[in-house]
């Protein structure tokens, strides 16, 4: 992950490689604005937030509009995301930097947590998933 990316940055856009599917998945690229406790706004399939959220993670739904979570048209879905980001530049970007941060701090080490656990089970999850 490049720091410089985040420096002067107020949140990151992240674009998921699924956008119109009826599955969500997790990619890196969300997985970097958590590394650098970053705020985030994601374009990705409905539920993903939902997803996220049921995974133990936190967004900022107390902070910005996230209800394109829920719509299940694509292009429906990109117009709302593209509303509360324009909402969170007219409506001061650092100032959302700034209130996000305690959720930030929580996914950092939530993340942290998640990934220690992740490699303690893989041992047993790829015996069970060879076994099957």
């Amino acid at each position: 992950v490049n720091p410089r990316m985040y420096v002067d940055r107020c949140f990151s856009l992240v674009t998921e490689t699924i956008f119109d599917y009826p599955h969500t998945f997790r990619t890196e690229k969300i997985w970097k604005p958590m590394i650098m406790c970053h705020p985030f706004v994601v374009a990705a399939n409905a539920g993903y937030y939902r997803d996220l959220k049921n995974a133990g993670f936190q967004t900022f739904g107390h902070l910005i509009d996230e209800s394109f979570d829920t719509i299940d048209n694509a292009q429906d879905r990109a117009d709302a995301v593209v509303a509360t980001v324009k909402d969170i530049c007219y409506n001061g970007a650092s100032g959302f930097l700034t209130a996000a941060q305690e959720v930030c701090k929580y996914n950092y080490q939530h993340l942290r947590e998640h990934n220690a656990r992740g490699r303690n089970n893989l041992p047993q999850n790829l015996i069970t998933y060879l076994n099957e």
